[in-house]
């Protein structure tokens, strides 16, 4: 009949991505499954217990309610012009600055609330009770009804976001075509800010296995964690970080950042997803240079992409100040007399390397007390500065926590590059530390 054929060919593409996502799926299962480089975890996934993330668990429930949305769109034959579209993303993100500002309100007002019970002791009386539950409460139900709002913009806002990212690495060649199909296709979710579990070595920087962690975590308890397991064992650091995506799939977007910001979050994960099906995304899990690379290209590759998809959806140009080489005459740093949080960094990391190439651990510990303590009084709140900070952060080569020449290995090969996808396909063959180097040389970098 006429009502099943359009009902078989309203569910058609929706189902053909249903199995395109399947497939990528299994394959980034088995990226999860199989990275390690063979220390023990069995002890160490004990002590963290149920605050370990299930990403099988995860993959089931968000793939299928993901999936689910998209073929009753199509059923029902929801569509929306760009005007549409670029408003409901306009008011997501000002919903988000709302929702920041009203918990910062309410923190505000809890911490308000705390000093004067401390300072009240048991003379407080009901009538102050009372002043600090109704504010609460109203700024609590504020909330709540600002998430409800952003719960029902999230899937369009999402698939507007997928859209453009999905044209811009079209267009520039990037993604392989299987019939109607762009590979592997653009799709993340937004989620709360993932917790990493991540550890190293007390007397190197080392980034040993992470663990995904329950995202709700408080902070007191994350604290009690990270205890728990350095006490597990004592030549290990830990420390809890938040990160602004996950490469599942789909990918893990935090949505607390602007738009632009979520848009580069969002590249970063989707050229994961790209790697994987190329040698040099197999080998992130073998840690060290390798995981660098594959991390450090992600971020400049988000920049481009997160650019040109902004553009293409409000017409906004980014302006960013031409990247040059920490020592060339054209690099300027700041005033000696600003504390730069990137300088600073920067030189602690030096420090730390030579303290522990000294094997003076317990040195080196006291003296990032001290560092962190500087960095507080400088506006700078870090909780933890420890080898698992540096461990974590080094990863990305153009952080300031890190003093690899990754970066501008990187740079030089794209500035050398004819275009963006000509840069991806040279890097994404590397399989050995080393490579990316001989590379760099090639191109015009000299060794420092």
């Amino acid at each position: 009949s006429v009502d099943k054929d359009n009902f078989m060919l309203a569910i058609r593409k929706p189902l053909r991505h249903w199995r395109t996502a399947l497939v990528t799926i299994a394959a980034l299962l088995l990226l999860f499954i199989s990275v390690g480089r063979g220390d023990h975890v069995s002890d160490l996934k004990a002590t963290v217990g149920a605050h370990h993330q299930d990403l099988v668990r995860w993959e089931i429930t968000h793939f299928m309610d993901k999936w689910f949305a998209k073929a009753v769109d199509a059923i029902l034959a929801k569509s929306q012009n760009q005007e549409e579209r670029l408003a409901e993303v306009e008011l997501f993100f000002a919903l988000g600055k709302k929702l920041r500002d009203a918990n910062d309100a309410l923190e505000l007002e809890l911490a308000a609330s705390l000093t004067a019970t401390k300072v009240l002791g048991h003379t407080s009386t009901s009538s102050h009770t009372e002043s600090t539950v109704e504010p609460v409460a109203s700024i609590i139900s504020t909330i709540d009804e600002i998430k409800n709002k952003r719960r029902i913009l999230q899937p369009n806002v999402e698939e507007t976001l997928e859209s453009a990212i999905s044209g811009i690495v079209t267009d520039l060649g990037i993604t392989n075509s299987f019939g109607p199909v762009d590979w592997p296709p653009v799709d993340f979710t937004f989620e709360d800010r993932g917790l990493l579990l991540v550890r190293s070595p007390r007397d190197a920087i080392v980034r040993l296995d992470d663990i995904l962690l329950d995202p709700g975590i408080p902070v007191l308890e994350q604290v009690q964690l990270e205890e728990n397991v350095e006490n597990l064992d004592e030549s290990i650091s830990a420390l809890i970080v938040r990160v602004g995506g996950i490469a599942t799939y789909p990918a893990q977007i935090s949505p607390e950042r602007t738009l632009h910001g979520t848009l580069e979050i969002a590249a970063h994960e989707w050229l994961h997803h790209w790697l994987i099906f190329r040698p040099l995304g197999r080998r992130w899990g073998d840690g060290g240079e390798l995981q660098s690379i594959n991390e450090t290209l992600a971020n400049l590759f988000a920049q481009e992409v997160g650019d040109l998809s902004l553009k293409h959806l409000t017409g906004d140009v980014v302006t960013r100040v031409p990247w040059t080489l920490p020592l060339s005459p054209n690099h300027k740093e700041p005033s000696a007399d600003i504390f730069d949080f990137s300088r600073e960094m920067r030189l602690t990391r030096f420090n730390l390397e030579r303290l522990l190439e000294e094997r003076s651990t317990d040195i080196a510990e006291a003296y990032l007390e001290e560092r962190r303590l500087e960095f507080v009084d400088n506006g700078f709140n870090i909780r933890k500065l420890n080898n698992a900070w540096f461990a974590f952060n080094g990863t990305y080569a153009d952080s300031p926590g890190s003093i690899s020449p990754i970066e501008p290995q990187l740079r030089i090969i794209r500035a050398a590059s004819p275009d963006l996808v000509t840069f991806l396909k040279s890097i994404a063959v590397i399989t050995e530390p080393g490579e990316l180097e001989a590379m760099a040389v090639t191109a015009g970098w000299v060794r420092p």
